[in-house]
């Protein structure tokens, strides 16, 4: 998918819902990513401020999540496709320093900083993870960690499979959803694989399936 569709989508209907987060999904996911941040002593106080970058942070719901999980002042720089999403996010965080771009095109960007900790969370179903982690490793600080969470098309193919269902099919004109592109990697082999190929140190990783509940089925559909 192009990168000016994608970015007109971002601004003129999902910003408008991003933060509604149904099912939780997207907080879950990144309540799980900022319990291993903690682990690993990063939120600690008595620290220097902590330098963070989200590259395609959206409407800056994990760098809000980060300042009020932290002890340590936080100083957030972001990147996201969509304009509106970014406006979103600096209401919530005034001091944040932003650019509008791809992220693909992460390398033109915040060139003279060092990042302590780099998060990209949803991001690789549009940018090639070799390229991602090549970039942010380039940003990241001697010792700096990345928080990365990401679907696989192992997963896209099992809710693909899902939404097979005749039943489900009768609701979308007889069609089976496709995966329109998306270039996530295969499974977390591959993602463990590019990441040490950026010259990355693994100290967590894991698969994860978010539960999901609907009282009924126009609540599903819904969703």
């Amino acid at each position: 998918m192009e990168a000016a569709v994608i970015q007109r989508q971002y601004d003129e209907v999902i910003s408008l819902q991003y933060d509604q987060d149904p099912q939780d999904t997207t907080a879950n996911s990144l309540e799980r990513a900022l319990d291993h941040i903690s682990e690993h002593g990063l939120l600690n106080g008595g620290q220097p401020h902590l330098r963070v970058l989200d590259v395609g942070m959206g409407t800056g719901m994990f760098l809000e999540r980060l300042r009020l999980r932290s002890e340590r002042r936080i100083e957030p720089f972001g990147l996201d496709i969509s304009a509106r999403m970014a406006a979103i996010a600096r209401s919530k965080l005034p001091d944040l320093t932003v650019a509008i771009d791809d992220g693909a095109n992460l390398g033109r960007h915040f060139n003279n900083e060092q990042f302590d900790l780099a998060a990209s969370h949803f991001v690789t179903g549009f940018v090639p993870l070799e390229k991602l982690a090549s970039e942010i490793f380039n940003k990241l600080a001697p010792g700096g960690y990345w928080s990365y969470v990401g679907g696989t098309m192992r997963g896209y193919r099992e809710l693909q499979r899902r939404a097979a269902n005749p039943l489900l099919k009768l609701f979308f004109g007889g069609r089976t959803p496709t995966l329109q592109g998306m270039i996530a990697p295969a499974d977390l082999v591959e993602v463990e694989q590019r990441l040490r190929a950026a010259g990355f140190e693994i100290v967590r990783s894991e698969t994860w399936e978010p539960e999901l509940h609907f009282p009924d089925f126009d609540r599903f559909i819904e969703y």
